[in-house]
């Protein structure tokens, strides 16, 4: 069933469904992957996947998308299994696999897996897609019910700032209503007004990164960690130069990953956060 949200008094709408006409009109690789921003995004994930992850094991890639970290993982030897709630993603998902990733279309909020049948869950897209506190609960308690006790949970979000930060380095400060959007930003956590946004646009919830260690905790897991994904170098203008020499790039960023300070101007978060208990 589909979600509806409202705001104040107004009436509700389907943000769900909104979800889904944004992500079946687009191409989320070339989206996510395409630039040099989406490089360095790229890297950094992977970076933290190889030093956070358990050396082996199965993995769930939930909101796992068109299947570009469920492949880099298998190529590592972990078993992967892919759920996502758009079909073209799943299927590209495959695709991209070549059949080695368990692809699925399901929901973060009621996963198709047994209890504690995994060493790890990815949540790369689920806590910000979900707007609403009570589903992103549901899906970490799900997380939580699918790993096995001591197993690692890495999930991302967005920045509560990330949208102002991005709108001044791309010279749009001179929109129309760019501040209205921004004071919804930080009164509300949503990306956009969902009573006066076209269906397009894209729907998020943007943490606050003294927010996720308790939403974590609230839901049973033990944070570890909150990294920055991008940090600084994803504002800096000379980005394509600095990857030119990747691992210094790299080493530099693991040098501030958790300076508070610093959090908030990353446009991703990763938590890391494990499920108490032994196997």
């Amino acid at each position: 069933m589909r979600r509806t949200f409202g705001v104040g008094d107004s009436a509700a709408v389907d943000v769900e469904g909104r979800f889904h006409v944004h992500y079946e009109s687009i191409d989320e690789a070339a989206r996510l992957w395409g630039t040099p921003l989406g490089e360095l995004t790229r890297l950094r994930t992977w970076d933290i996947f190889d030093r956070f992850l358990p050396p082996a094991g199965r993995v769930a890639d939930i909101g796992g998308g068109p299947g570009t970290h469920a492949t880099y993982l298998v190529d590592r030897g972990y078993s992967v299994c892919l759920v996502d709630p758009v079909a073209h993603h799943v299927t590209k998902a495959e695709e991209v696999s070549q059949g080695r990733v368990d692809c699925r279309v399901g929901d973060a909020r009621e996963l198709p897996f047994e209890d504690e049948s995994f060493d790890a869950v990815l949540l790369m897209g689920p806590l910000y897609h979900l707007v609403e506190a009570e589903d992103r609960g549901r899906a970490l308690q799900e997380a939580w019910r699918v790993l096995r006790p001591g197993g690692r949970l890495l999930a991302e979000v967005i920045s509560r700032y990330a949208w102002i930060i991005d709108a001044t380095v791309k010279g749009l400060l001179a929109e129309p209503d760019v501040f209205e959007s921004f004071e919804i930003n930080l009164d509300t956590g949503l990306s956009n007004d969902p009573d006066r946004s076209p269906e397009h646009v894209f729907w998020a919830y943007f943490h606050h990164p003294d927010e996720v260690t308790p939403e974590l905790s609230a839901n049973g897991f033990e944070a570890t960690a909150v990294l920055a994904v991008e940090g600084f170098a994803g504002h800096v203008a000379n980005l394509e130069v600095a990857l030119q020499d990747p691992e210094a790039l790299l080493r530099t960023l693991r040098l501030v990953e958790t300076e508070p300070s610093l959090l908030g101007a990353s446009g991703h978060l990763m938590a890391v956060a494990n499920r108490p208990g032994t196997a």
